[in-house]
């Protein structure tokens, strides 16, 4: 069994954002990860969380002094697993449901495209066409303030933007879809992580894919297809779905986006804050 070992220490500390503790997702199963363990940094306290509607766990970590800085270390194997269904399962919420507008549309594309496969890809090859990619500040997002995702005909997006519009569409026309975060590494020698990523996996059956719009365009491709490392390298799964919800010491967590470790504040909110440093090495 080969592990792979992930160390995130984080470059800023609970003073830089008045927070009461760090919220670190755990990882999930997936065909091509195991989860087997998380170190955690020696003198905070831990507690461990379920996700509300997924089950899925996070640790709540308090720091033993403002200042203490948290270094982690997860273990994955390549161990055969499965992802868990609740992946599968259309949440409730904005970042989710598709405007009228937006439905009207990728349901013209399925069905124009036969239903099935065809119907799939056409839907994603259209969102990739709607976007460019690039960094967008959150009030600026052309969803920003919307209670479902509308149809947009051309705008800037990271990998969040793209695969919130492309999750809404694919569930709108009726196909089953996960959205994924992970580190994802370069197939480069120094083993640091090219930063946080998340990319959009369709089921059809039997037939499991994965698409990762923001991949190609990134690498200045127009050539979109089903593949899971368009761009060279690996990925460490971390979580599944949007908006996380969990509960510690009777105060109410929120997770956007469940990705790297976040800070979380006195009022339940959370920040990513700093970049960690994300290495990684082989067991």
């Amino acid at each position: 069994m080969a592990s792979t070992i992930v160390t995130v220490e984080m470059t800023d500390t609970a003073r830089h954002h008045d927070a009461i503790g760090l919220l670190v997702p755990l990882g999930i199963d997936t065909e091509f990860q195991r989860v087997e363990g998380l170190d955690l940094p020696d003198g905070w306290a831990a507690s461990l969380l379920r996700e509300e509607r997924t089950a899925q766990t996070a640790a709540f970590l308090t720091p033993p002094h403002p200042d203490a800085v948290a270094r982690l270390r997860h273990v994955v194997s390549d161990r055969p697993a499965t992802l868990d269904p609740a992946a599968w399962v259309p949440e409730p919420g904005p970042h989710r449901a598709a405007a009228e507008d937006l439905a009207r549309d990728v349901q013209a594309l399925a069905d124009a495209a036969g239903g099935g496969l065809p119907g799939i890809e056409a839907i994603v090859l259209d969102a990739a066409q709607r976007f460019t990619y690039g960094a967008v500040e959150g009030a600026e997002r052309w969803y920003t303030g919307h209670d479902a995702i509308p149809a947009v005909a051309c705008a800037v997006g990271n990998c969040i933007d793209i695969n919130t519009y492309l999750m809404a569409a694919l569930r709108v026309a009726g196909y089953e879809a996960a959205y994924l975060t992970c580190y994802f590494f370069d197939d480069n020698p120094d083993g640091i992580a090219a930063g946080m990523h998340c990319w959009v996996r369709t089921r059809l059956g039997d037939r499991v894919d994965d698409w990762d719009i923001a991949h190609f365009k990134k690498a200045g491709r127009s050539d979109v297809h089903a593949a899971l490392n368009p761009v060279p390298g690996c990925r460490v799964a971390l979580a599944h779905g949007r908006d996380h919800v969990y509960r510690w010491n009777g105060m109410e967590i929120r997770l956007p986006v469940p990705s790297r470790p976040n800070w979380v504040l006195a009022d339940g909110s959370t920040v990513w804050g700093a970049p960690p440093a994300v290495a990684l090495s082989r067991g």
